[in-house]
Formats: C-alpha cells, sequence, structure tokens
C-alpha cells in the first residue's frame, strides 16, 4: 500500500545455494547490488556455505556493499537433516522479512527457496537456472530423481529464467516448465575492467618468468568434473607434438585439483604446465 503518496519499494529476497567462485555467485551479488536503490527496490542475499576447497566471492560482495545473510545448513550435497533445518530456517526468514519476491539460483537454494516461499506465501517465486544437471553429471536413476523433482518445483514457480535460448529449450524440452514460463535473459557482464586490458599485455610472462616467444595456452574453469580437463590434456599432448616449446596453463581450484594434477603427472606434462 502507498505510504504517504509513495509506492513502497519491491523486496526481493535472492537466495543462492553457495557463493563459490563462478558466474552464478557473480550473478547473484551484482543483481543484490543493482536493485537496492531503497525507492523501487530493496534486496537481500542468502547463501550457504562454501565447501573447503572452494573460494568464495565475499570479497565482491563486500565491494558492492552486499552483506549476505549465511544459511550454515544451506550446502550443495544432499544431506536430509541439514536439508531440513536450512527449510525451516528458510521459512522463518522470508516470514521475518515478508518479501514481495523471492528469487533463487543453483539447485539447492531453488528447492529450499521456492517451497519456503510458498509455504509463506510470497507473491512471485522466480527461478535462474544456470545450467542442469539433467545430463551429463548423474547416472540414469539420480537424474530421473532429480528431474522429478524439478518439474515438481516447476510447478511452484511463477516465472523460470534461464540464460539463453539452447537452455530455455533444454529446460522445456525436459518438461521442466512449459515454454510460456521460461523467459530467457543473458546474463550482462561488467565491461569496464577489461575496456584497457590491452595495458596488462605479457605482465603475466613477466610474473610467470615465461618468453614471450613461447606459446602459451590457457584453461580457466573450475577443477569439477564437468569443466572436462581430461579434454585440454588430450590437446596439450596433441599440441605438444606440434610445438614442443608450448606451455599451458592451468587456472582454477576445485575438488579435483589433487586428482587432476596426478593425472598431469601420469600423462608427462608436468614440466609443460603451470
Amino acid at each position: 500500500m502507498p505510504q504517504n503518496g509513495r509506492v513502497p519499494p519491491i523486496k526481493v529476497l535472492r537466495v543462492i545455494t553457495r557463493l563459490n567462485i563462478g558466474g552464478p555467485a557473480i550473478h547473484a551479488i551484482l543483481l543484490t547490488s543493482a536493485l537496492d536503490d531503497g525507492v523501487r527496490f530493496t534486496s537481500t542475499l542468502v547463501a550457504g556455505t562454501t565447501a573447503p576447497h572452494e573460494g568464495d566471492m565475499l570479497d565482491l560482495a563486500r565491494a558492492r556493499s552486499v552483506e549476505p545473510i549465511v544459511l550454515p545448513a544451506l550446502g550443495r550435497e544432499i544431506n536430509p537433516l541439514d536439508d531440513l533445518v536450512a527449510l525451516a530456517r528458510m521459512v522463518q526468514l522470508v516470514r521475518r522479512l515478508t518479501p514481495d519476491v523471492v528469487h533463487t539460483h543453483m539447485a539447492k537454494a531453488g528447492t529450499v527457496g521456492r517451497v519456503a516461499a510458498r509455504i509463506c506465501g510470497v507473491p512471485l517465486v522466480v527461478h535462474t537456472y544456470h545450467g542442469h544437471v539433467f545430463h551429463s553429471y548423474f547416472g540414469a536413476a539420480k537424474t530421473r530423481v532429480f528431474l522429478t523433482i524439478e518439474r515438481a518445483l516447476g510447478l511452484l514457480t511463477d516465472r523460470i529464467i534461464v540464460v539463453g535460448d539452447g537452455q530455455r529449450d533444454e529446460i522445456a524440452g525436459y518438461g521442466v516448465a512449459p515454454p510460456g514460463k521460461l523467459e530467457s535473459i543473458r546474463l550482462g557482464l561488467e565491461l569496464a575492467p577489461l575496456l584497457h586490458a590491452e595495458a596488462a599485455r605479457g605482465r603475466l610472462r613477466q610474473e610467470l618468468g615465461i618468453d614471450a616467444s613461447t606459446p602459451l595456452v590457457g584453461i580457466v574453469a573450475r577443477l569439477v568434473p564437468i569443466k572436462a580437463h581430461e579434454a585440454f590434456f588430450d590437446a596439450a599432448l596433441r599440441i605438444r607434438e606440434a610445438l614442443p616449446r608450448v606451455e599451458f596453463l592451468v587456472v582454477g581450484d576445485g575438488e579435483r585439483r589433487q586428482a587432476l594434477e596426478t593425472l598431469v603427472q601420469r600423462r608427462g606434462l608436468s614440466p609443460a604446465v603451470r
């Protein structure tokens, strides 16, 4: 209701499973910061905890004046007790903050956040798919379970946002939601830091002591199964046959770090990989 002739800001509660290093966390932080002018919108960000092997994006959040509310029980792995605790805490939080919109990101937050929002009667429930686990992640039985859950959650959701038209077609094809409920919105990128990137050319080579004439090939990705670093190292072996002096940079961290270091040694790539 208007107060003193003014329409109160729309209150957005954004929920993400964890603020691990990656695109979804950056997106959630930037959205929370941008939709928080106190006039049209106020935004609150809720996040679970990162795993011990993961870095986080808390520095970016603080730089954007975003102070997330952390729910320790909200985590990536399935744990029935923790998941029930997370749901109970989320219901308490939603009832206290009385948001107009609950917008969830990533699978676990999408489950806990959407169920809590419906329990509390939130007017608008939105979920963003930054990717999905409907193929290439798990075996057939586990994938069917996740699909069943996501289809049920789709019924609880007013609008589902996907980050590209191809993903929209996939989500619709899996029966998660009808096409009319899906909205394709491509992620915005902050290009300002890249406008003067040319000035930094050669700096990394200098820091690593790599000669300017040495061919350099890199991969920037989390060290997790879906990123398929094996394909990068397969290509590295073939490239070295043609360019013996080439060097390779692997930028990232994650649960597969030790396994990939072992793989590099086993394939004889250690002298060429950093």
